[in-house]
């Protein structure tokens, strides 16, 4: 099973940067990131 496709629940201090940091050294996968504030995201 090969992954390409995630999704972070919660755009904070942790869910941002790591998903910020995946989709910067992982450039196959396609990141979704999704928070209540929009402002977050």
């Amino acid at each position: 099973m090969k992954i390409t496709k995630i999704c972070c629940i919660g755009a904070g201090y942790v869910g941002g940067p790591t998903m910020a940091v995946i989709a910067q050294k992982c450039p196959h996968i396609q990141v979704t990131v999704v928070d209540l504030n929009e402002e977050r995201i």
